[in-house]
């Protein structure tokens, strides 16, 4: 998990209520990239400055980043990704996000690159504690990501919220 959104959101909703990081399947993760009992933390320690461990959401249907995610090469940490929220898809305004990309169709997506070599009726079991399972790509494909707050509907030119702040 990125670590602005793990300082930024997470770590002082944990301060506050240190049991909600089970009703959100997350862990605390130590630097040898083991669990930690998070109900053994002093959580009154640590702030955004001195704060050890990272957080991380359990496999599964509830993961935030759904059963597929496709890393991208980039200083961003942005990437492609499933989700457990559909539903966001059938909204007009779409702003749900930390700077991600969602993607409608991941597993399509994902036999798409890999020539069908996915196993679809694994990935929609969604089993929960399932080990991510790296696949590389043969070859490398390259992406391209345009943000534009402006569109057409119709013959109108439609400007959108600059929800990223990237115009000025």
């Amino acid at each position: 998990m990125p670590g602005d959104i793990a300082i930024k959101e997470l770590l002082p909703h944990f301060k506050k209520s240190p049991g909600s990081i089970d009703s959100m399947n997350m862990q605390v993760i130590g630097d040898d990239d083991n669990a930690i009992d998070h109900l053994s933390i002093d959580w009154s320690k640590y702030d955004a400055n001195n704060f050890p461990y990272h957080f991380r959401q359990c496999t599964g249907c509830s993961n935030s980043l759904g059963v597929i995610k496709f890393n991208l090469t980039d200083p961003f940490d942005v990437y492609l990704h499933d989700t457990n929220f559909k539903i966001a898809f059938l909204k007009d305004t779409r702003f749900l996000s930390h700077g991600c990309i969602r993607v409608e169709k991941p597993i399509e997506l994902g036999n798409y690159l890999l020539n069908n070599k996915l196993d679809s009726n694994f990935l929609r079991a969604c089993y929960k504690d399932q080990a991510p399972i790296p696949i590389n790509l043969e070859k490398r494909v390259p992406v391209f990501v345009v943000y534009m707050a402006t569109g057409i509907k119709e013959d109108s030119v439609i400007f959108y919220k600059d929800i990223y702040h990237l115009f000025k």
